[in-house]
């Protein structure tokens, strides 16, 4: 199974064409949500998710699905869908756009999941990125 070395959630990225090199743009530990105002089910925080993974010699060209989940300590995940990669390189790296919005302020914690295509069961990566997800305090009204 294809191991996940690094994971990052940032504003933007740019990949170098010359150098093969990755610049990450605003890294992100902390997301604030508006006051009196929950994201609408279903919404998309517009971030990029990086994962990086290293291949075994038998796992070059071989299927794998990659899933992220943003887990609250209560145990709530809020799951990304499954996306189907391939590497024929020993080090493979995804950019994912958007992860699923939190309406619960709190700490969170963005994982990766892998599997095997055509089987239920993904296996976690010890790796993780802290998320804090707080909520604005209302502005007081200004008053001349």
């Amino acid at each position: 199974m294809p191991s996940c070395y690094f994971l990052a959630l940032c504003a933007g990225s740019s990949l170098d064409q010359h150098s093969n090199n990755v610049t990450l743009f605003n890294l992100v530990e902390q997301v604030n949500l508006q006051p009196n105002a929950d994201p609408p089910p279903g919404a998309f925080l517009p971030l990029e998710v990086h994962a990086y993974f290293t291949m075994g010699p038998g796992e070059l060209s071989q299927p794998f699905d990659v899933r992220f989940a943003l887990v609250a300590p209560t145990g709530l995940e809020l799951l990304t869908d499954a996306t189907p990669h391939k590497s024929s390189t020993p080090r493979y790296r995804t950019r994912s756009f958007g992860m699923p919005a939190p309406i619960v302020p709190g700490n969170y914690q963005l994982c990766v999941d892998v599997r095997q295509p055509g089987t239920d069961s993904f296996t976690r990566e010890n790796l993780h990125w802290p998320l804090v997800v707080a909520r604005l305090e209302p502005r007081p009204a200004v008053v001349h």
